[in-house]
């Protein structure tokens, strides 16, 4: 209660009390505007942090993602590399047996079949013809010569295949490496796209967690108004229950003042009945002598306990 209503008027409690209820509902609202408040910036929180969750998940699962496709373009080079080594080893070999088949290429291209059919006359003509010794022995030197020229052309033909194979597997080596190259390059273009998305969530993340601190900042200020506020209405409630009473024991007062001021009169009209000398009714002589209003109040109730009583 304010210091300045402990003698106030009926007029001033009341205007204060109407002052009061105003107040009152005026905090009421404001304290319901700031919990509708609350609740939004809340759900608005809890938005955001559901989206960071999202968001740290799928950042989580990318740098897995990226994890792999590493190991992945790691392990291909590597491959690569032993690629290489085995692609030098066989570009030096390839060198090696060119030199050889440039020497044997000549005697390649002789025919294998003409050489073993003359092979073939010169043995039927040892075993069917009468030879001089002289004739026999050029048809033996001629026949060895000739299989040592068939051998020498089947080796630098073996050497010319040889040769065709190793340029076959060269052609190989070299398309297996670009396909290396191709995946490791496929995959190095994986990563960057992931390193982008991933930039791209960290930069949503990193501007989420500020407004979320914020939102929590706020959220704490304007409860603490809205505990702030309950405790004020509380205090004006109390104000407003205090200004009642003080109200009603006006209001007591008045009611005491105006049958004070009946008493006073009925006795007057008695004291001058008792000069004028006319008798006097019991009820009369006990408003007579009474010293004030509350022993009439007190026999009253007396009067009234021992009508009960004896009614009983």
């Amino acid at each position: 209660m304010q210091p300045g209503l402990a003698g106030a008027s009926e007029k001033e409690i009341l205007d204060r009390m109407t002052e009061l209820r105003e107040e009152i509902k005026r905090l009421k609202e404001k304290r319901y505007s700031l919990i509708e408040e609350v609740r939004s910036l809340r759900q608005e929180r809890r938005s955001l942090i559901e989206r960071a969750r999202l968001l740290r998940d799928q950042l989580r699962q990318l740098r897995e993602k990226r994890r792999k496709l590493v190991e992945e373009v790691r392990s291909l080079r590597q491959q690569r590399r032993e690629l290489l080594e085995k692609l030098r080893s066989t570009v030096n070999e390839l060198e090696q047996q060119r030199k050889i088949a440039a020497e044997l290429r000549p005697l390649a291209r002789r025919s294998i079949n003409a050489i073993r059919r003359r092979i073939e006359e010169l043995e039927w003509r040892q075993q069917t013809q009468v030879l001089t010794p002289e004739q026999e022995k050029e048809i033996v030197d001629e026949i060895v010569r000739l299989e040592a020229l068939l051998q020498k052309t089947l080796e630098a033909r073996q050497v010319l295949q040889e040769l065709a194979e190793k340029r076959a597997e060269l052609m190989g080596l070299r398309l297996q490496l670009r396909s290396y190259g191709e995946e490791i390059r496929s995959r190095s273009e994986r990563i960057s796209r992931i390193d982008e998305r991933i930039n791209e969530l960290r930069q949503e993340l990193d501007k989420l967690s500020p407004r979320i601190d914020e939102l929590t900042k706020t959220i704490d200020e304007k409860s603490k108004e809205i505990d702030r506020l309950r405790e004020e209405i509380n205090s004006k409630v109390q104000e407003l229950r205090q200004l009642s009473q003080q109200l009603k024991n006006l209001y007591t007062g008045m009611e005491k003042e105006r049958l004070l001021q009946i008493y006073a009169e009925r006795k007057r009209q008695v004291e001058e009945k008792l000069k004028r000398g006319e008798p006097l009714t019991l009820e009369e002589l006990r408003l007579l002598y009474a010293s004030q209003l509350e022993e009439l109040e007190e026999e009253g109730n007396e009067g009234r306990e021992e009508d009960t009583s004896a009614g009983g």
